[in-house]
């Protein structure tokens, strides 16, 4: 072979060799846009937790819909964490390293969300979060956004409402866990100001069944309202030990657990009465809400809760940002979603020069006749409060 032959033999194989490197990188740039999270599928945790990977999903199939995002689709990749903080880490450094996603959505639970900003930081990668407490959004964890209503003004419409009917004390019981125990300083804040005070305070761990001690020694004192900083099992152990003992506060109000339809199936008639928190309701006059609901019916067969609603908006808004990019640079979309000021399903997002939540707000719900209905705002209400508790 001449030298000439030879130049050209190895001009072809570089640009063969070329070509092959590229191709990879051609194919990844038409596939999907792949977004990641860890969701407790599985455990005590769970149905809160997938209500949220619904809201990710029917998110996601609205995006396909519509176009898809930087002109690609987009695919949600997803195990189940089963709300243990060790195994979230492990499937967020998979979901990096391994998967390579794109994007990052976050877990339920401020636990495991909590176990995984660090790892999230390192990598830089944004995340939306669905964690309630503060602490994350102060600047230690720059790339983590807080896309639910922060800790502290989560219980402040029930406190106000009891305030409304002139209660004055309060027995307050939590589970010994990150989102309670932060939920119970903005409880005692929020009492205080209202002219209320905590007569009975007690904190339980999160492995407790047997609630009948404790409900006990909190009717000792005589209380005006019963406000449990707990999930839907606890919720649920609490007002059965009640019922069991007959013990009858004028208000009994809780975070998370009257939220869930579980709550109702679970309680049965015990659950009339009882009030809980909730960031959503299908009911409001919230941008684009009708059309959320209906789509969440089709696709789930059952009418989607907050947790469920803020997931959905956090993946529309973080859509959004990236749009507004033109890329998938993690740093601009941070910069961007900062920006963000805009009206979604869950009501006004909106963050803190360091991502925390300050649009969002929260609303006080009853189950009444074996049915949740909204009571306070007074303006946001479709029936009035039923106070005070009934006979069990």
């Amino acid at each position: 072979m001449t030298r000439q032959g030879r130049v050209r033999t190895g001009a072809a194989f570089l640009a063969a060799a070329c070509l092959a490197l590229a191709a990879p990188a051609a194919r990844a740039e038409d596939g999907p846009i792949r977004v990641g999270c860890s969701i407790t599928e599985t455990g005590p945790y769970s149905p809160p937790a997938v209500f949220e990977l619904q809201g990710y999903r029917l998110a996601a199939e609205e995006i396909n819909k519509a176009g898809g995002l930087l002109g690609r689709k987009v695919e949600i990749v997803n195990y189940d964490d089963q709300g243990n903080p060790s195994t979230a880490v492990q499937l967020y450094q998979k979901l990096i390293s391994s998967d390579r996603v794109d994007l990052l959505l976050s877990p339920y639970e401020t636990d495991l969300m909590s176990a995984v900003a660090p790892l999230v930081t390192r990598a830089k990668k944004v995340m939306p979060s669905l964690g309630a407490n503060v602490d994350a959004f102060q600047g230690q964890f720059p790339y983590l956004v807080q896309a639910i209503t922060q800790t502290p003004r989560y219980m402040g419409p029930a406190i106000d409402l009891a305030a409304s009917r002139g209660y004055k004390t309060i027995a307050l019981l939590i589970q010994n866990t990150q989102f309670p125990q932060q939920l119970a300083r903005g409880i005692e804040q929020e009492a205080a100001a209202k002219g209320m005070r905590v007569v009975f305070k007690e904190s339980f761990p999160p492995t407790t069944t047997d609630f009948s001690a404790l409900v006990l020694k909190a009717a000792e004192t005589h209380p005006d309202v019963i406000v449990g900083a707990t999930y839907l099992a606890d919720s649920e152990g609490i007002v059965r030990a009640a019922k069991a003992q007959n013990i009858n506060a004028k208000m009994f109000a809780f975070s998370i657990g009257p939220v869930e339809p579980e709550f109702g199936r679970g309680l049965g008639n015990a659950a009339n009465g009882v009030f809980g928190t909730t960031l959503y309701f299908p009911s409001l006059h919230t941008a684009g809400n009708a059309e959320f609901v209906a789509g969440f019916q089709e696709k789930f067969g059952r009418a989607p809760d907050y947790h469920a609603a803020v997931a959905y908006a956090s993946l529309k808004v973080l859509a959004d940002a990236v749009r507004k990019v033109g890329s998938l640079d993690q740093d601009k979309i941070r910069e961007a979603l900062l920006a963000t000021s805009t009206d979604t399903v869950a009501g006004h997002f909106q963050l803190s020069p360091t991502g925390l939540q300050i649009g969002y707000t929260s609303y006080v719900l009853q189950w009444q006749n074996g049915q949740q209905a909204l009571v306070w705002p007074a303006d946001q209400a479709t029936a009035a409060p039923e106070l005070p508790h009934g006979a069990w």
